[in-house]
């Protein structure tokens, strides 16, 4: 099943600017990537789709936010949440504690007596 050409659109642009903040080629992305130069140069002029475990692939290998993907027209665009999303899943348990805590006291919401129990 292919994206739709908005998607496609989407994605390539996600793609081509991961590569571009890691200073890859298009040669050396698709050898990091493992597959072919033609195919990564298809994938970036929206001639193709990847299969789900490529576009999986793709996202973990160079960091891409599948929701900025799958999602593009959330009211959440901006890049430091997309990060801070992304590093929350190597957080364990007592990290997220503490950064639920912090983001309640910032946020100024009531659930801070909850959040200190919790800690």
């Amino acid at each position: 099943m292919s994206l739709s050409i908005k998607d496609a659109q989407v994605f390539k642009n996600a793609l081509k600017a991961a590569r571009a903040k890691k200073r890859l080629t298009q040669a050396t992305c698709a050898e990091l990537l493992g597959h072919s130069l033609s195919f990564q140069k298809d994938l970036e002029r929206c001639r193709c789709s990847p299969s789900i475990e490529g576009f999986y692939h793709i996202c973990r290998t160079l960091n891409i936010s599948a929701d900025d993907c799958i999602f593009s027209d959330s009211h959440k665009t901006d890049s430091t949440y997309h990060e801070l999303l992304r590093l929350l899943s190597q957080c364990d348990e007592k990290d997220l504690s503490v950064l639920l805590a912090t983001a309640t006291a910032l946020a100024g919401t009531d659930r801070s007596a909850e959040v200190t129990e919790a800690l």
